[in-house]
Formats: structure tokens, sequence, C-alpha cells
């Protein structure tokens, strides 16, 4: 096979699926999901998290809080959504920003599932493992010091 046999035949389009049969249940947040990363042969860790998200038809996610930015994308259902000491309803088609170390969750009122896309990012593991991945490739040493190289072992990456 030549180079431009082989390059016809690379695959640029990846996939990836959320029915649900592929879902999951996740006992600590009491809801069904799918992480999208790492995505095996498109993505591996990017600096920021992903999923699908079901919350059962009378059930709430567990409320909890962490130090990542957060979107929900709702794309199907209605609900209500906590922030803190705010409530609001929210409905496919609508998007929610959580701002870090905000206690939130998600309650399904509705009769069918509630579900959303959710995405995450700026958290301290990820900002520790894209450093020590650059500090890495450039063979430097983490210039921020034992603070972050402390997160980055809590993280379980190599610093």
């Amino acid at each position: 096979m030549n180079e431009q046999q082989s390059e016809q035949q690379k695959s640029y389009m990846h996939v990836f699926t959320a029915h649900e049969e592929d879902m999951v249940f996740e006992e600590p947040y009491n809801v069904s999901g799918r992480r999208i990363f790492p995505w095996p042969g498109a993505v591996e860790e990017p600096t920021w998290g992903g999923a699908w998200v079901d919350v059962a038809p009378g059930e709430t996610s567990t409320a909890h809080h962490h130090d990542e930015n957060e979107m929900f994308f709702i794309t199907e259902g209605s609900g209500v959504m906590r922030i803190g000491d705010e409530t609001r309803r929210v409905r496919a088609g609508e998007t929610v920003f959580i701002t870090p170390y905000q206690d939130h969750d998600l309650t399904n009122d509705g009769e069918t599932r509630l579900r959303f896309v959710t995405i995450w990012w700026g958290g301290a593991e990820a900002i520790a493992r894209e450093r020590a991945k650059w500090a890495a490739v450039f063979e430097i040493d983490d210039p921020s010091g034992p603070v972050n190289s402390r997160v980055g072992a809590a993280a379980g990456v190599a610093v």
C-alpha cells in the first residue's frame, strides 16, 4: 500500500455515542452518564472534561461543588437547577454556567429523562497535568515550584 492509499483510508471522522445502552449509572452523582474523554483514537485527555448525563424522572443529581467552571447544555426534558441558594426552571435548549465552588444539583421533576451535556475546565488537577506535560516536552522544571508540584502529584502527574 502506498502513502496515498494509506491517507485515503485514514478516518478523520470520529463518532461518539451516548445512546441509552452506552450510559453508566454513577452512584456518587445519582445520574447515568458517559464521559467523553479519554476518547480512544481521537483525543486522549484534554485540559477540560465533558460528559453526556441523564437524570431519571423524579430524581435529583447529588449536590456537590468543585474547583472547575462547568456548563450544562440541556438537550432533553426539564427540571429545576439549583446553584447555591438560587433555583430556576430549565429545559431543553438552555445552557447553565456554574462558577467554581458553588454547590449545585439538578432535579428532574418531569415524566421523561432530563439529558444534558456538561463540560468543565480550569480545575487544579487539569492545570497541573497541562503544566507537567509541557514541562516534560520542553525538558524544564515546573516554574511554579513545590506547591504546584504537590498538586500535580495529587493528580497522578509525574512532576
